[in-house]
Order: C-alpha cells, then sequence, then structure tokens
C-alpha cells in the first residue's frame, strides 16, 4: 500500500523524492542533536535545506542569545551579590520591623 504499489497499479507515473537523506542525515549530526549544543549552527547547511528566510531567522536567533549571554552573567552576579548582602541593607531591615510591628496577621 506504499509509493510501489501505486506506481504499479497506474495511479501515479512518477515519484520523486521531495528531500535528499543525506542532508538531513547532515542536519540532524551537525544542528539538530543535544550533543552539539556547544558548537555554532552550520547556517549554510539550514539555508540550503530550509530557505534564506529561515535560514536568516536562526542566524539572528543564534547572534541573539550570544548577545544574552553577557547580560545572562552580569545578572547572576547582581543576584548572588544581593544574596550575599541581603541582611546587612539596614534600611531594608527597619522597613520590615516596622510593617511587622504595626499590623497583625
Amino acid at each position: 500500500a506504499g509509493i510501489t504499489s501505486l506506481l504499479g497499479s497506474g495511479v501515479y507515473t512518477a515519484a520523486y523524492p521531495l528531500h535528499d537523506v543525506s542532508s538531513i542525515h547532515l542536519l540532524y549530526e551537525e544542528w539538530a542533536n543535544y550533543s552539539v549544543f556547544y558548537k555554532y549552527q552550520p547556517i549554510g547547511l539550514v539555508r540550503k535545506y530550509f530557505g534564506e528566510k529561515i535560514g536568516l531567522y536562526f542566524a539572528w536567533l543564534g547572534l541573539y542569545t550570544q548577545m544574552l549571554i553577557p547580560a545572562s552573567v552580569v545578572g547572576v552576579i547582581v543576584f548572588l551579590y544581593g544574596c550575599a548582602t541581603v541582611d546587612d541593607n539596614i534600611p531594608s531591615l527597619i522597613v520590615v520591623v516596622v510593617s511587622k510591628s504595626q499590623f497583625q496577621l
């Protein structure tokens, strides 16, 4: 009940594969595999297989992700500094003590 039987019965006169299996396998090995998350994206292969618009989208997404790395490092440092110095902040301790003494839960 596959394409071979349809070709044999004359329903179709010819059939051509839409995708090159070697390109799919290469994209899987170089791009869609969890073990290669630290490598650069093969933008040329993505563009060749999916087209210009999709290739440009993934190129932009890769650049955007790389540009977020410094901001995330700064954010983690600021967060850790805030966690380490939260008990030393006298104005915030006064606000907490005053607000607890004024309101009953």
